[in-house]
């Protein structure tokens, strides 16, 4: 496993950007074209983050996991998912959720490669001295029973978005 940040991150933005459409072209996330065009781009962007942090696992040369996030930041005003998600849940819930918290933004690993323990370990270094950290899924997706079995709890849901809010509490923010 190797540690990225941003800027090494981006320079291998392409080879991310391929395992991203191996995961993420199949059900129950039907990304579009233009998803996967915009991908590195967004990418970049997300790159420059206080705080932006990625892990990635190799089978030899070939990429097959990436997780990355960032500190949740304490105003999240003027983005829409932190807007959706005060909404669903309300603003007190919401800043008790991501005060603090590592938010895992991404995290896929190639169709070939999972089931060896891959996810967890790239999961397990992201959250790692962290409180507590938080991440969106699909509820439809084997990703959230993955979560579920490590201990992560649905606190909410983002219904504009089908998707929902599961979060991972650890020492004392364990309540």
């Amino acid at each position: 496993m190797e540690r990225l940040d941003g800027p090494g991150c981006v320079t291998i933005s392409g080879e991310i950007a391929g395992l991203y459409r191996q995961c993420f072209s199949v059900p129950p996330w039907y990304e579009t074209e233009e998803d996967f065009a915009a991908f590195p781009g967004k990418l970049a962007r997300d790159a420059e983050r206080p705080g932006f942090a990625a892990w990635i696992e190799r089978d030899g040369h070939e990429l097959v996991g990436v997780c990355f996030g960032w500190p949740t930041p304490d105003d999240l005003s003027g983005n829409a998912i932190y807007e959706e998600l005060q909404r669903s849940c309300g603003p007190e819930a919401v800043a008790g959720l991501t005060r603090g918290a590592f938010e895992v933004v991404e995290l896929f690993v190639g169709p070939g490669a999972q089931g060896r323990g891959i996810g967890r370990r790239l999961l397990d270094a992201a959250v790692a001295g962290w409180p507590r950290a938080w991440l969106l899924t699909s509820p439809r997706a084997p990703a959230a029973r993955f979560y579920r079995a490590l201990g992560w709890r649905r606190v909410g849901a983002l219904p504009e978005r089908a998707l929902e809010v599961l979060v991972l509490r650890r020492g004392r923010d364990v309540a």
